[in-house]
């Protein structure tokens, strides 16, 4: 599928106007990548000698890419858009997990044993060929519809603060190498239009934009002396040889060799056996503190829980819920961390995937009931709520603390024996880096306020050390956001690591040579080029350290800063500003689907929206039979006849002129129902939906996907005319004696059907797996709008309108289409119904002479 262009209604418009138009460079690079999987794929197909890791690997950073991007549309643009304008964000996020399952498709068949099967290459090309058509139409409609609703109901300092919050919502492992991927998809034009609306995106603040520009230009900055490893600690890891394993002290021992700085003094570690020693001997054992901090959380939130069982209060159960969610997101992104970073590097087959999965089974469980409660209000039945409330929050702590210990014993000893310490420190630091900046700026001043002074210097010192060259202004941020949590200490930075990183930073010049002018301090003077004659419009600046030090309520909101009097900080880093805005999203995501972003092709496909939608899925199973749900019937003849066009048209080569007849007759009636079928949606069906105020905009994204299927029609329509026409002439053709004394066609008419017939195979995949997702969610969606806002009497003239208003012709052909995919009992309401729908009426006779003559 050829990749689309913006439609006209954005092509004039420009995201130095409109910030939420950055979003077309990311579609463009989506569409690039999508193109580039799907080119290989046929490579591979077309060579039988060819190696697939390629493939998979371009494959698997495309799914993490795409995956990530869907995450952060439906955690901020969507709610956002919400807000302002119903029925819209629904259908996307819906469309996020169909891809999501597409994706999880093309995985579980990279995986399969049939890679050396005849027909594995030929699939493999039609399943990458159904996920581009997928995306690329998915992509389109949000750009058609989507993006000008965006313009429309948001200023360009919303829009600006909506991409600075996605942006902060993608993991910072994953922003590394997106940025980079983004600049480098993209023509040096829009690559410079790119970075002058980053400019207006990025808050003003030196360091942030610092990380930014840096992830952008894939730059690395070179360290200003790095002199993180001044202390102590750093001189005897070097001592002992770099990347040696020091020898363990002799058991019962905890005296160690290391020795850190503080303040300039010389200071041997306590021979007792805490934490604190722990970590300067083995620094994998920092775990222990994101443990015990999550233990300790968990605990308060089933004493609160417990607190409200014996009050009978709910009046504070928002910031209850809140709690919830901040730990569930940590625990949740602890848990990517080992599997994606931890458990792998220790040993391939070690997992704890099914804890995981629990536990955050548990906290879904847990979420859902706090939502009942809140949602029942005055009404709630409070001593089963108490007992239910108090009965998770123990099974949750149970649970982790159980986890927790058997992590403790089976893997943490593996890394101590196998790794050196600045092996054990980078696998901390990258399994920090699994969070997105929003949560890091949040868990980094909880983790550091539950800790002693001792054990968060090491944090920051083994976080310092291990930070490539690359990474110096982002664990300077770092380092400013854990010194919130230990404010009264002045700069923790300072005394952990003999500077204060921020103010390093600060003094530095020619920092940002490589930024663009408004990173600068005299942004003024050299604005970028304005628009219209006028100077460019920036969003306000966002929230810095100084303006949230208000928020010092650590002790009841995990996640808030503690940051005391302003005065006293030594280490002043900006604040992000994503959780201070007046767009009214939450600044909590939602945990709903988290572990879906560990993204191992071989897990079982995850729901990717974080919305929780209220959706009946056995309506259409529903024992009162609707008029409306005749409508839906013909979703089981679609689906039956693309069945049909997606297996049979993987025999094609090599087949007769009786089966390309048949087949090309199939297609063609298929696409004549369907059509009758889409218009009677589009003119009758989707316009009944829109007259309910309270449905407005429900069905637009579904016009969208009929004139998208529309063009899918045609474009297989014109390649089997083609492949027809070839065959014949094949069919005609004189055999030619070959070299060897054998018959053969024509070789280039061969070739060329063969050619033909794999991208009909493609196609036809691509029609099945669209109509299917089609289908599935106006069931989901639209199906059981009609039971909550038609009366039957409503739904009967829906049903006799689109009868009155289809050709007689049609319908004769329409009804044993549909008929034939359905059971008896089905065919006996459906008649019922038409007949209900169309009495006293000439058809009404017709239709009963037919149904008599079918039985």
């Amino acid at each position: 599928m050829a990749a689309a262009s913006p439609p006209s209604n954005l092509k004039s418009s420009s995201a130095l106007k409109s910030p939420i138009l950055i979003f077309l460079f990311f579609h463009k690079a989506i569409r690039s990548e999508l193109d580039g999987v799907h080119r290989a794929a046929v490579a591979f197909a077309a060579d039988a000698t060819g190696d697939i890791r390629p493939l998979f690997e371009r494959a698997l950073f495309l799914r993490a890419i795409y995956k990530h991007h869907c995450h952060a549309e439906d955690e901020v643009i969507f709610p956002a858009l919400d807000i302002r304008v119903k029925n819209v964000a629904r259908t996307y996020s819906l469309e996020h997990q169909g891809e999501s399952d597409l994706f999880d498709q093309l995985f579980e068949l990279l995986n399969s044993n049939k890679q050396n099967d005849e027909s594995f290459r030929r699939e493999l090309a039609s399943c990458t060929g159904a996920l581009q058509t997928s995306v690329s139409q998915h992509m389109s409609k949000e750009e058609e519809q989507v993006f000008p609703l965006l313009i429309e109901k948001f200023s360009f300092e919303e829009q600006a603060s909506l991409v600075w919050q996605f942006l902060c919502s993608i993991p910072v492992n994953m922003m590394a190498e997106f940025l980079p991927w983004l600049s480098s998809s993209i023509s040096s034009d829009e690559h410079r239009d790119m970075l002058s609306c980053f400019c207006k995106i990025v808050p003003e603040e030196k360091l942030l934009q610092q990380v930014i520009f840096t992830w952008m230009e894939g730059k690395h900055v070179p360290v200003m002396n790095k002199g993180f490893e001044t202390n102590s600690q750093a001189r005897c890891c070097k001592d002992s040889g770099a990347g040696m394993l020091v020898e363990k002290p002799e058991k019962g021992s905890c005296a160690c060799a290391c020795e850190y700085s503080v303040g300039g003094k010389r200071k041997y570690l306590e021979k007792n056996c805490d934490i604190t020693d722990s970590i300067a001997w083995h620094p994998i054992n920092e775990i222990l503190l994101w443990h015990n901090a999550i233990k300790r959380e968990l605990k308060d939130i089933a004493e609160e829980a417990r607190r409200i069982k014996l009050s009978g209060d709910f009046s504070d159960i928002s910031a209850f819920d809140e709690r919830l969610q901040f730990i569930a997101e940590v625990c949740i992104f602890h848990s990517i961390a080992e599997d994606k970073v931890i458990f792998p590097a220790v040993d391939k087959e070690l997992s704890f995937a099914q804890e995981h999965a629990e536990e955050e089974r548990q906290f879904n469980k847990f979420r859902c009931l706090i939502e009942e409660i809140q949602n029942a209000g005055a009404s709630t039945s409070t001593a089963e709520f108490y007992t239910k409330l108090c009965s998770h929050a123990y099974q949750i702590m149970e649970t982790i603390e159980k986890h927790f210990h058997n992590e403790e014993v089976e893997v943490l000893p593996l890394v101590r024996k196998h790794f050196s310490l600045q092996k054990q420190r980078e696998l901390m630091y990258k399994s920090l880096c699994v969070m997105p900046l929003k949560l890091v700026e949040r868990v980094l001043p909880w983790l550091v306020g539950l800790v002693t002074e001792e054990e968060a210097k090491l944090f920051l010192q083994n976080m310092h050390s291990a930070a490539p060259a690359s990474d110096t202004a982002l664990v300077t941020l770092f380092s400013g956001w854990a010194c919130k949590g230990r404010s009264q200490d002045g700069c923790l930075s300072s005394s952990a690591i003999g500077c204060c990183p921020a103010k390093r930073m600060n003094q530095t010049e020619n920092l940002n040579k490589s930024l663009c002018a408004c990173a600068s301090p005299q942004a003024g003077k050299n604005q970028p080029a304005s628009v219209d004659g006028e100077k460019a419009a920036r969003p306000v600046k966002r929230a810095s350290f100084s303006e949230s030090c208000a928020n010092n309520n650590a002790s009841k909101q995990p996640g808030t800063t503690n940051a005391g009097n302003c005065s006293k900080q030594g280490c002043c880093v900006p604040g992000l500003g994503v959780n201070i805005n007046n767009l009214g999203i939450s600044s909590l995501t939602s945990v709903k689907s988290l572990r879906s972003l560990a993204f191992s092709p071989f897990a079982p496909s995850l729901n990717s929206s974080l919305f929780n939608w209220d959706i009946d899925f056995n309506t259409s199973d529903s024992c009162t039979p609707r008029p409306i749900d005749n409508i839906f019937k013909f979703h089981k003849a679609i689906r039956k006849d693309v069945e049909y066009l997606d297996v049979e048209s993987g025999k094609l080569s090599g087949c007769d002129e009786t089966f390309v007849r048949q087949f090309c007759g199939r297609f063609r009636l298929l696409w004549g129902l369907y059509r009758a079928h889409s218009n009677a949606e589009d003119e009758i069906v989707f316009p009944a939906l829109e007259s309910k105020e309270s449905l407005h905009n429900v069905s637009h994204s579904y016009t969208l996907d009929h004139k998208q299927e529309e063009k899918l029609f045609e474009d297989i329509s014109s390649v089997l005319s083609e492949l027809t026409e070839t065959h014949e002439k094949i069919s005609k053709a004189k055999p030619l004696e070959d070299s060897d004394g054998t018959y053969c066609c024509e070789n280039d008419d061969m070739r060329k059907y063969n050619e033909l017939a794999t991208k009909v195979q493609g196609m036809c995949k691509s029609i099945r797996v669209t109509l299917d997702q089609h289908v599935f969610r106006e069931e989901l969606e639209l199906w059981p709008l009609f039971e909550r806002h038609f009366s039957f009497e409503e739904q009967d003239k829906i049903v006799g309108r689109i009868i009155g208003t289809t050709g007689a012709e049609v319908l004769q052909s329409m009804l044993p289409w549909v008929t034939s995919a359905l059971t008896q009992e089905e065919q006996n309401k459906m008649m019922d119904t038409w007949k209900q729908a169309t009495k006293n009426t000439m058809f009404s006779e017709w239709l009963n002479e037919w149904w008599k003559g079918s039985q």
